[in-house]
């Protein structure tokens, strides 16, 4: 029997404010923890153990025993962590040489147990070595939407002196009938759309070139560091230029995923990506081109596209993208690119080459078999323009 609804998780990031004195009692829980994964692991490396019930019982009566004042609950969210790590490092071991890896210091506590925490809105009640703490924060305007979520677990989350509480939260969702399907082609200046349905195709075109140049400006900002400094001040200055460039990216990102969500939501549309697997290999060009394609962020707009359209009741598809560029989607020539403009030298079809694309990757997922006949002016989308902070 095919299911109607699906299970969507989503991950929302809270600011505590605690006190002086809960800081303090943060910090020594933190220390203690890291202990506790350090051994929890030097243990799975030693054994070569992957199992839980294994690593469990050769150390939890030892940690039990040292951490004694601390909630038992930790041990069992530390053997978790290490394990994770552990595996990872099983996986990695596989493909190349790797060095065993070691806990030297973390920034993350699991909570993934209603007894080391309880979420309200506004305040997190936590069990430490010295009793239950309770820590209050604000809740931002993204996180309203979560107030009829269920609460799956949590993390508490250490940045510089900040400390941060990260609650995955889960919801059931119903597939909604779809209308029609909207194809995306993801490019370096522009996300193209399709609405195709069984009565039109309507196009769509999102303007992100204030990302690409958010992402030249740094790349040469990047390169001027390297040149001209060195040792911890490079490395200090890249780490602080790198992190403004991906919060001045994703802010875009975010906007442009929740534009197409709202279509999504409107047309009562399936979201048809292209397949990712293999597409860096597929970028051969001159050495500046390749980087400016790598640069492109493919799998973080799929992503950001894929959950919100998701919250609407739409579930994305992806298809493989070979010829969509180069496919006439009204007679099925496959024609050589020129330029930006797709000319079909068969039937006389011409539009936008990224807006070809668009419409072929949504013909690829047919839901009625043959396409629809062409608008009058495909040649001219809606233009949706999108940029950062100020």
């Amino acid at each position: 029997m095919v299911s109607n609804s699906y299970l969507l998780t989503e991950t929302c990031k809270f600011k505590l404010e605690p006190t002086e004195g809960q800081k303090l009692l943060l910090e020594e829980l933190m220390e203690a923890y890291c202990e506790m994964v350090k051994e929890c692991l030097e243990a799975a490396l030693r054994l070569g153990v992957t199992s839980r019930k294994r690593l469990h019982k050769s150390i939890y009566k030892k940690l039990r025993a040292e951490y004694q004042h601390y909630p038992s609950h930790y041990i069992y969210t530390a053997i978790t962590k290490a394990l994770g790590i552990f595996k990872s490092y099983r996986r990695l071991s596989r493909r190349r040489n790797v060095k065993p890896p070691e806990v030297k210091a973390l920034r993350t506590v699991l909570l993934d147990d209603a007894h080391l925490f309880w979420f309200s809105w506004g305040k997190l009640k936590l069990a430490t070595h010295r009793g239950h703490i309770t820590i209050p924060f604000k809740v931002h305007e993204h996180a309203e939407k979560f107030k009829d979520w269920e609460v799956k677990g949590s993390r508490l989350v250490k940045n510089g002196d900040e400390y941060y509480l990260h609650v995955t939260f889960r919801k059931t969702v119903e597939m909604r009938r779809p209308e029609g399907l909207l194809g995306i082609d993801v490019n370096e200046k522009s996300i193209d759309l399709a609405i195709v349905k069984p009565d039109k195709v309507e196009f769509i075109k999102i303007d992100i070139s204030e990302a690409k140049h958010i992402r030249d400006r740094y790349f040469r900002k990047r390169r001027s560091i390297q040149s001209r400094t060195s040792g911890k001040t490079r490395s200090r200055l890249l780490a602080k230029y790198s992190g403004r460039e991906k919060r001045r990216v994703n802010a875009i990102l975010h906007k442009t995923s929740k534009i197409i969500a709202e279509i999504v939501k409107r047309e009562k549309v399936i979201p048809v990506v292209e397949e990712l697997k293999g597409i860096r290999e597929r970028i051969r060009y001159a050495k500046r081109m390749n980087r400016r394609l790598h640069s492109i962020p493919f799998r973080k707009i799929q992503f950001y596209i894929s959950y919100k359209s998701m919250e609407h009741g739409f579930k994305p598809e992806s298809v493989k993208a070979k010829n969509t560029s180069r496919t006439c989607p009204i007679c099925g020539e496959i024609n050589k690119p020129n330029g930006h403009i797709f000319k079909c030298r068969r039937c006389g079809f011409q539009a936008d080459r990224h807006l070809t694309a668009a419409w072929n990757i949504a013909a690829k997922l047919s839901m009625w078999g043959a396409s629809p006949l062409p608008p009058k002016a495909p040649h001219e989308p809606l233009t949706i323009e999108v940029k950062g902070k100020g």
